[in-house]
């Protein structure tokens, strides 16, 4: 690692060996957001650092602190709000904090801090590249460029520069981001205690404006209540040799130091290759299957490899409904039956999963109408969020909209209560574990001040996070939790993850070494192959070489059968094979980039057991591909073709 200093000249800066940001001319380096709270008033009062008066900055030991004892806003108005920033100078890296103390009759609800406006970081911005854990991993090239394609046109106010907000947990599964730039990387994250939503941010100069800059940094929200007095620490920035996985080697031991306790991979999780994820009952209420189909429909996925099946609709109101009621259809066969065919599908080899959704609540329960709406999250304005779904079948009225949730909140006693009354419902009726849709991420911001996290919004990941881990302890010794969407603090502390998000599926700028290096215990999905549309090989290859196990999902869950892509499948058996012939290494083994420089299109990542090494190759390039050096030197890997190789 690579040291960095900090000096303070109208801001924080830092500097380091080959690096030296230049920052942009009257840039910020923090900003708040406040707010009026009253009908129709303005709650975005924006309040910049470059049009502050000059705090009052002193120096203890390696400790900057700088203290505004009042803020001025966007249109001169001064506000009885005291700020004071801290920046500490620790083995190389530089950790900051700040305090608010609202004395003010506004509300602050946000801060930007630290914030980098700059004209460059060390290498020109067009060369730069972002590195950040967009799900599985992505690195953008000229993260400038990328900050202005995500102008809104109107949505907000981009003509006084582009701001691009990347949520974790959501968009992104770890909570910080890099820059390669010139011969360094540039580490920015935040690495809160307690598990909070917040976003990174990025952006750039509006458009055909001459005052060229990048912006990055870390956005919270502490909404600030007039009266309060809040602080926030854990914000840290580093310098490494330009090799990412510094970065994430760095956050992995921080983790490893606080939260981590990942779970032991049980053995029988070991010998997941995939599941049929099936809908019985679709969200427009045609009835695909009944209970007695499913030993049938196993055995058509065990044959290929298949060895599980994550039911979906298997309840009376059909798939996206109901929720939280889960009772079985009588019509589907009822529950005596649903329970006979997981036992004889657990009698052949198999599991079933049964499905239910953590998060929503459907508004059209007596469940909602009667007490859920009490429990949901609420946005600013003090109504519950809400979201529509639109499936349909070949008709175009559903297309509308058919159904409408709320979202339970976390901060309240009934919600959770109520998801650990379903897991207890689930495992009666013989499910072998519990999977909760939605629960890896957390989506919105709860205002409701009268539910257990009061004023501090951000907290639903950390309430939710803490309930996951009570349902896990009620599993049996082999009885399995899983969630969707893959989360450095869920993941490797459950069984298995439904993966959502990028790269969870090929395309050239998917980078998955990123997630997969920093958690290779985690037992995770590729997702959203449905058929066997164009390059659905590709698809596959991709899987198999990052160490992902399959979601088979053909027709969005609507196929009658696996065998209605029977290219697909047989393709898939393969690679399950191949995958089988190594499976220590896939389960257990330290995931790493490629061992050797690869020609391009040529992809690939290392699996480490036990002092040995293997490489998953595909080849896509059009070329052959000979193996340079290892044990395996002069193996040849055919255009298309995805081979093992020792190196």
């Amino acid at each position: 690692m690579k040291a960095l200093t900090i000096r303070y000249e109208n801001g924080f800066y830092l500097s380091g060996e080959g690096f030296a940001p230049v920052m942009k001319k009257n840039g910020d380096y923090w900003r708040l957001h406040l707010d009026e709270c009253v009908w129709g008033g303005n709650r975005e009062i924006g309040v910049y650092s470059h049009a502050q008066k000059e705090p009052r900055v002193t120096q203890e030991g390696d400790t900057l602190t700088a203290v505004y004892d009042t803020v001025v806003d966007e249109k001169g108005t001064e506000h009885n709000i005291a700020l004071t920033l801290c920046a500490t100078v620790a083995e190389g890296k530089v950790h900051y904090s700040a305090t608010i103390d609202n004395k003010s009759r506004v509300r602050v609800n946000e801060l930007q801090y630290p914030l980098f406006q700059v004209e460059k970081l060390a290498g020109d911005l067009e060369n730069d590249v972002l590195v950040m854990s967009r799900g599985l991993g992505q690195k953008v090239r000229n993260p400038h460029g990328d900050a202005m394609s995500k102008h809104t046109e109107y949505m907000a106010a981009d003509y006084d520069g582009v701001l691009r907000m990347i949520e974790y947990p959501g968009e992104i599964t770890m909570p910080f981001l890099g820059f390669e730039t010139g011969d360094v990387y540039f580490y920015l994250g935040a690495h809160f205690n307690e598990w909070r939503k917040f976003c990174l941010i990025t952006g750039c100069e509006a458009r055909n404006s001459s005052d060229k800059y990048f912006l990055t940094g870390v956005a919270t929200y502490p909404v600030v209540e007039s009266g309060e007095k809040v602080c926030y620490e854990g914000f840290t920035a580093a310098l490494f040799e330009k090799d990412w996985r510094k970065g994430v080697d760095y956050y992995r031991a921080w983790a490893e130091s606080t939260w981590l306790k990942p779970l032991e991979k049980k053995d029988s999780v070991k010998q997941l290759q995939g599941w049929q994820r099936i809908i019985m009952k679709h969200q427009y209420g045609e009835i695909y299957h009944t209970y007695d189909d499913l030993p049938r429909l196993y055995e058509e996925g065990a044959k290929y490899g298949i060895n599980m099946i994550l039911l979906f609709a298997w309840w009376e109101e059909g798939m996206d409904a109901g929720y939280p009621n889960y009772r079985p259809d009588e019509r589907m066969g009822g529950a005596a039956k649903l329970t006979a065919a997981i036992q004889k599908i657990n009698e052949m080899g198999g599991r079933v999963i049964l499905y239910a959704n953590g998060h929503l609540i459907d508004l059209a329960t007596d469940y909602y109408k009667t007490e859920g709406y009490k429990y949901t999250m609420k946005g600013i304005d003090g109504s519950e969020y809400q979201d529509f779904y639109k499936f349909s079948n070949s008709g175009t009225l559903l297309k509308f909209g058919h159904k409408a949730f709320a979202m339970g909140c976390f901060g309240t006693k009934e919600w959770p209560d109520k998801v650990r009354e379903i897991e207890k419902r689930h495992l009666a009726l013989g499910s072998n574990g519990t999977f909760f849709d939605q629960l890896g991420c957390a989506f919105h911001l709860c205002f409701d001040k009268t539910h257990s996290h009061g004023n501090r919004i951000d907290l639903d990941p950390e309430l939710r996070w803490q309930v996951i881990m009570d349902m896990r302890k009620e599993l049996g010794e082999d009885q399995w939790f899983g969630t969707e969407w893959p989360s450095d603090r869920i993941s490797p502390m459950i069984d298995f993850t439904h993966g959502c998000g990028f790269a969870m599926q090929y395309t050239e700028d998917s980078y998955p070494h990123i997630f997969r290096y920093a958690f290779p215990e985690v037992t995770v999905t590729n997702r959203f192959l449905h058929d066997e549309q164009e390059d659905w090989e590709k698809h596959l290859n991709y899987a198999f070489v990052h160490g992902l196990i399959y979601d088979v999902a053909l027709y969005r869950c609507r196929a009658k059968s696996i065998e209605e892509c029977p290219n697909l499948a047989a393709y898939m058996k393969k690679l399950i094979d191949m995958r089988k012939e190594y499976l220590p290494f896939f389960t257990d083994g330290k995931y790493d980039v490629p061992a050797l420089d690869m020609p391009e299109k040529v992809w690939g990542a290392t699996f480490t057991l036990n002092g040995k090494t293997i490489q998953t190759v595909w080849n896509d390039s059009g070329r052959d591909y000979v193996l340079p050096h290892g044990e395996d030197k002069g193996a040849v890997v055919h255009h298309g073709e995805v081979k093992v190789l020792k190196v």
